[in-house]
């Protein structure tokens, strides 16, 4: 029994001392930290899906109109398919004009007597976050708000997010809108995490990146009765706008404004390579410091690039050994890693999503992933799968047939 003892006594030695091996994973220097201040924020890669850095990534909290970047996918869906085209006008309901001659709630003018085009529509909601824009869009699409805000809902769900709370197509709270022009309560307001939105923009960037043609621009044009009306991009990182850093080449993508979402932004840009989102949600400061957000957003890339660059961990036709089982690549492989990291450190496994890059063992290809990359990835799925229950017809027999078929057993 003592000898037994003494045994399990030795691989628990064992099993503490080398722990750290196989838990360390991949983390900047100790003390760094970016300057965020705001509820929630997140920086990663837009093609591998890696995160570089997170912050409170579950916490739900009220959006904006960082919701268009939802609806405009959609509308984008739409178009592609050919349920109508850029060139199609659509009017404004009464309800929908009238908001845009409130200034705490819009900014391009739209008159109820008059048709607009899809994309200058379009070009509004994104440029300049217009919200009957995005009304009117949605209203194209499913022919209500109301239906629309459904289809928003499907949507995220096929995505793998759960717990969202979607009420409207622009953003704004409940309160400010029509009954017509919202689901749930009257003083509803759409809520996402950040790790929600990440899988939102990895979606939307995969599937339409021509939409950065859009989100790119720094100047909207808009018709303005006879006339036409210049406007400014409220992304103020774009090049040309006050926030703008040389080398920061931002070229998209959403800002989000309202009391209790605060001021988000969620940004993108092309580097080294690959494309980079950041997410900041509820920059914190004075109310009068316009700059906050995108501060923050300059923080989250000024951090990635002082301490972790894109490196080449695996070679075309690499072979990595798995639980004994031997995986080789198709191409270069590229990650996130801190400066001055051993690559020999990593570790790999078969993903549990559609994350991961390809490999293939016994002719079988499948997706691997780096498992110590510190903030692991985004919680991305293409698409739900939805498994249908069979029910098959069973016959029943009667007491009596169970009862001979019992005794036909038996000889």
């Amino acid at each position: 029994m003592k000898s037994f003892v003494k045994k399990i006594v030795l691989v628990m030695s064992v099993v503490i001392l080398t722990l750290p091996i196989f838990t360390s994973t991949v983390q900047a220097e100790s003390g760094t930290e970016p300057e965020i201040n705001a509820t929630a924020g997140m920086i990663f890669d837009e093609h591998t899906g890696q995160i570089i850095y997170q912050k409170n990534a579950d916490e739900k909290v009220a959006i904006g109109s960082i919701t268009k970047i939802i609806t405009l996918y959609l509308v984008t869906k739409a178009i592609k398919e050919g349920k109508f085209t850029e060139k199609d006008t659509i009017r404004p309901t009464e309800a929908q004009a009238s908001m845009t001659q409130k200034s705490e709630l819009t900014n391009v003018r739209l008159d109820a007597d008059k048709d607009y085009t899809v994309k200058d529509l379009y070009n509004a909601a994104w440029i300049v976050s217009s919200n009957s824009a995005a009304m009117m869009l949605a209203g194209k699409v499913s022919g209500s708000q109301e239906k629309f805000v459904r289809l928003m809902r499907k949507t995220l769900k096929s995505w793998g997010i759960k717990g969202a709370e979607i009420y409207n197509v622009s953003g704004l709270n409940n309160s400010d809108l029509e009954p017509d022009m919202y689901l749930g309560s009257q003083d509803g307001e759409n809520k996402l995490s950040a790790n929600d939105i990440g899988v939102v923009v990895k979606h939307v960037l995969d599937e339409y990146p021509e939409i950065l043609q859009t989100t790119s621009q720094a100047k909207l044009t808009f018709p303005d009765g006879n006339e036409t009306k210049t406007y400014n991009s409220l992304n103020l990182l774009l090049k040309g706008n006050r926030d703008y850093q040389d080398g920061n080449e931002f070229d998209g993508l959403k800002t989000g404004t309202t009391e209790q979402a605060g001021e988000s932004f969620v940004g993108t840009l092309p580097l080294d390579g690959t494309r980079i989102v950041t997410i900041v949600l509820n920059a914190q400061g004075e109310k009068t410091d316009l700059d906050k957000r995108f501060r923050s957003t300059q923080h989250l890339v000024s951090y990635l690039k002082e301490n972790y660059e894109r490196k080449e961990i695996l070679k075309k036709n690499q072979k990595i050994k798995i639980n004994k089982k031997e995986y080789k690549t198709y191409e270069p492989i590229y990650s996130w890693l801190p400066k001055n990291f051993n690559i020999e450190e990593l570790r790999y496994n078969v993903s549990s999503d559609d994350l991961g890059f390809a490999a293939v063992h016994n002719t079988q290809t499948v997706k691997l992933i780096v498992t110590n990359t510190g903030n692991g990835y985004l919680p991305f799925k293409k698409k739900a799968e939805v498994k249908k229950v069979i029910h098959k017809k069973i016959d029943q027999k009667s007491w009596w047939d169970q009862i001979v078929e019992f005794f036909n057993h038996l000889f």
